[in-house]
């Protein structure tokens, strides 16, 4: 196997390229680097569709291709399409999932959402899909305005969950909609709510989060089943976003039946 040595290289120039997340947006594509991203995303049945190594990891690479190219990098052109200070030699390029555009539904009486109003931190958002994760969400419902769930921080921060449950695009009006069909009671997040441990919460649930800065638009909490907020005894103003989010999440999972 040929070892692309030269930066200039038409290669390395497309790699740089795609490692800058609008551009393997537009084309449907997910970058990752380091061998944990990429053996989170193969571990969940997402396959490759390109392989990039240096040459001490080929057969690295092969073994886990499944098919795919492999592209073999000198440590220094490495180095030139990596974003980690102390590159693992390890990358890969997979297409993009599908966000949902229809909100799933179990049935079981067991349903939790996590619904997300514009936020805008990728390691909030990613630390809120492990989250979900781990307490088996029905799905994670983003407002068109929250960033990216494949931004390569989010990917981090989820610890490979982005590719574990379904993650939904939807309007606020759409996602309140479907919760009427439903009869799944919606709980905003909000200051002014009653204390979580002593509301009569009952699943199916979605609890909504807003922005870190602005919190939930008055509009969307205004529609939302009930005000809910975090007891907090201490002098702390508030919770952060993903804090928040695994607490109310704890709470309402051990509800179920």
């Amino acid at each position: 196997m040929n070892i692309i040595t030269s930066r200039d290289n038409s290669k390395v120039k497309r790699l740089v390229s795609l490692h800058k997340r609008e551009n393997a947006r537009r084309e449907g594509l997910v970058f990752l680097e380091g061998e944990r991203l990429c053996r989170d995303a193969f571990d969940s049945g997402i396959k490759p569709c390109e392989v990039i190594v240096t040459e001490k990891n080929i057969s690295w690479a092969e073994s886990h291709a499944n098919g795919a190219e492999v592209t073999a990098l000198s440590d220094d052109c490495f180095k030139k399409i990596a974003s980690t200070v102390n590159p693992q030699g390890i990358a890969c390029i997979v297409k993009q999932p599908v966000l949902e555009a229809k909100i799933p539904y179990r049935g079981d009486g067991n349903d939790i959402y996590a619904v997300l109003e514009d936020i805008q931190d990728p390691g909030n958002l990613g630390t809120i899909i492990r989250t979900a994760d781990a307490f088996d969400f029905t799905a994670v419902i983003m407002s068109p305005s929250t960033c990216d769930p494949f931004n390569e921080k989010t990917i981090r921060a989820s610890m490979g969950s982005v590719w574990h449950l379904p993650l939904v695009t939807s309007s606020m009006d759409d996602a309140f909609a479907f919760f009427a069909e439903k009869g799944i009671d919606s709980l905003a997040m909000h200051l002014k709510g009653e204390d979580l441990k002593e509301a009569d919460i009952r699943l199916p649930a979605a609890y909504l989060i807003g922005n870190e800065g602005r919190g939930l638009s008055d509009e969307t909490s205004a529609k939302c089943t009930r005000l809910v907020k975090i007891p907090m005894p201490g002098k702390a103003e508030s919770l952060n976003a993903a804090a928040a989010s695994a607490i109310t999440g704890y709470v309402l999972s051990s509800k179920r039946k």
